[in-house]
């Protein structure tokens, strides 16, 4: 269930100038707790893999252009 709440997170995003730069916590621990996934998990992986995906934006919205 915790990798569930991660492939959909995606767009609980935190932006300023055009360009994402932090996850929404309190959105994706309440998405998480929608679903029925395990939140103490997720607040201890959420900061690791809040970088990859904040990254993967900056490359996509880049390769837009």
């Amino acid at each position: 269930m915790t990798w569930a709440v991660l492939e959909r997170c995606g767009g609980q995003v935190r932006a300023g100038m055009g360009s994402p730069y932090a996850l929404d916590f309190t959105a994706v621990l309440l998405l998480a707790d929608a679903m029925g996934a395990r939140t103490a998990l997720l607040a201890d992986v959420l900061p690791s893999v809040e970088a990859v995906i904040v990254k993967a934006y900056r490359e996509e919205s880049e390769n837009a252009d």
